[in-house]
């Protein structure tokens, strides 16, 4: 229940018509934009959008007396994000978009650094920092002091603290720590499927060589 309104609060507040689009709009298109320019993988990448959803509804939500935050000084699993809370009333929606803007571009800095497209994707939100006038190399995660800019560095480096222990083996490119498939690999070259031992799972293709949804090239194999 907690996620469906999560959603639905986030969109509420965050959509505006086409003519000004929000901040969270905004980094959600340089998001995407993102992962257009990295591999096809979606469920790395919904796990991307899910966190940085998250970082800009936490970051809303700190700056509304009546929210409540999903992540900032809560326990997801056997994390705990720690959080004193932040004060600065002066300039509430200017303060709320910086602090949104450094969180999403942090996660993107760390979440992309091994794409293929990584100079677009770098190229892109640095000049998003820039046309916002941010300074890109301000790295303070104290938020104590009111700081909107730190705020937004801070939420976003227990995010990424956060994906480093979920067990989705991010630091290892995400490879796969569990799953043995049950069939032998299918030969794409060959007709018929002499090898399927079990026709209720799912079963790996052997190819010569692919390009994926994003425009990239793969050797031949198995893929996993």
């Amino acid at each position: 229940m907690k996620i469906i309104l999560f959603f639905i609060i986030y969109f509420f507040c965050f959509t505006t018509n086409s003519q000004d689009y929000s901040i969270a709009r905004e980094w959600n298109e340089q998001v995407l934009e993102a992962i257009r320019n990295d591999f096809a993988r979606p469920t790395v990448h919904a796990r991307n959008l899910f966190h940085t959803s998250m970082a800009m509804y936490d970051i809303w939500a700190v700056f509304d007396e009546n929210a409540d935050t999903f992540f900032l000084g809560k326990s997801l699993g056997d994390y705990n994000c720690e959080f004193d809370g932040f004060y600065n009333d002066v300039l509430v929606d200017e303060n709320r978009k910086k602090a949104i803007s450094y969180a999403v571009y942090r996660i993107m800095l760390h979440r992309f650094s091994s794409s293929p497209g990584i100079d677009d994707i770098y190229n892109s939100i640095h000049d998003f920092m820039d046309e916002l006038g941010y300074n890109k190399y301000y790295e303070s995660t104290d938020y104590h002091n009111g700081d909107a800019a730190a705020l937004g560095n801070y939420v976003a480096q227990k995010i990424i603290e956060f994906g480093l222990q979920d067990n989705s083996n991010e630091q290892n490119d995400y490879a796969n720590l569990v799953y043995k498939p049950l069939n032998e690999p299918l030969n794409t070259d060959l007709s018929g499927n002499p090898n399927l031992s079990e026709p209720n799972h799912w079963q790996p293709l052997t190819v010569e060589e692919f390009i994926d949804q994003s425009g990239n090239y793969h050797p031949g194999g198995s893929p996993e």
